[in-house]
């Protein structure tokens, strides 16, 4: 059975626990176990890193040597964690001054960023240490009839060059496991677009507006879900459907990649907390 550092981030245990169980018990029944972290600190994704770049670079670097002291590879569940691991990474890597400075700062602990562990987003797990024909052959209760729309979110698949994940303009991991599972994935305009989130914290408005556009694109669609693998895209996708400026329209549930193959392979409904989600995603889930 192969084996990753499991990083949640912050955002995850706090504000979606039921995609952290999900990927949790969805991996282990499909031969990845993991290995939990301990004495993690935040990535400092947006916030340090627009006010600290060696700050910024210290934050993820740790949680890499944390990960080297455990001889272990890290597996992201967050978009935003992902994306600064792999962006610090790739820095140190190819920065030896910026790479001593950091474990300058590291040394006080006793840790060390030498460049042995790789990261990986959840997308990545799924397409390369477990993969398609690994998926299919799981499926023991297929879906049928569900139209989903997939959105990857802008830190998972971008920088190309740097995160590795998939193809940023036409990027088909999602789509490719929704099929295998027995729904049909939809296309619909913007799909490789932001949800918006992280705009929020400069401008509530535009960052808003921008993700009740897309779902009003995948609504335009007919689609009757969105399958997620970023903890703040879909937190961003299910709120922007309440409040001010939402429309009447029915909300159309975000679910988490984890939590929509979950019951094709077997996997009961509470044990990927889909009791947890704001809009209730059960109807499509028992579509089979």
């Amino acid at each position: 059975m192969k084996e990753f550092i499991l990083y949640t981030g912050c955002t995850t245990p706090v504000r979606l626990p039921a995609y952290e169980r999900a990927v949790e018990i969805v991996l282990e029944k499909l031969g990845v176990r993991l290995i939990t972290m301990k004495d993690a600190n935040c990535c400092g994704a947006q916030y340090v890193e627009s006010l600290s770049h060696v700050a910024f670079c210290a934050m993820s670097a740790r949680i890499l040597a944390i990960a080297e002291s455990m001889d272990q590879d890290i597996l992201a569940i967050c978009g935003a964690c992902s994306g600064s691991l792999k962006h610090v990474k790739h820095e140190l890597d190819h920065n030896e001054e910026l790479r001593n400075e950091v474990n300058n700062l590291l040394e006080e602990e006793g840790l060390k960023y030498t460049g042995t562990v790789q990261v990986k987003h959840l997308l990545q797990i799924f397409r390369e240490d477990i993969g398609f024909d690994a998926i299919q052959a799981a499926i023991t209760n297929p879906y049928k009839d569900v139209r989903l729309a997939a959105h990857y979110g802008c830190h998972v698949t971008r920088p190309e060059e740097i995160v590795q994940v998939d193809d940023a303009e036409n990027p088909s991991i999602i789509d490719r496991i929704i099929e295998a599972a027995g729904g049909t994935p939809v296309d619909y305009t913007g799909k490789t677009r932001c949800c918006g989130g992280p705009l929020l914290a400069m401008d509530e408005e535009v960052g808003n507006a921008i993700g009740r556009d897309k779902i009003e694109n995948i609504r335009a669609e007919g689609a009757d879900g969105i399958v997620t693998a970023c903890v703040f895209c879909d937190i961003q996708l299910t709120q922007v459907q309440f409040g001010e400026g939402a429309s009447d329209k029915p909300k159309i549930p975000c679910v988490t990649l984890p939590q929509f193959l979950g019951p094709a392979i077997g996997i009961d409904f509470d044990s990927l907390g889909i009791h947890l989600n704001k809009i209730s995603p059960q109807a499509i889930l028992e579509a089979h």
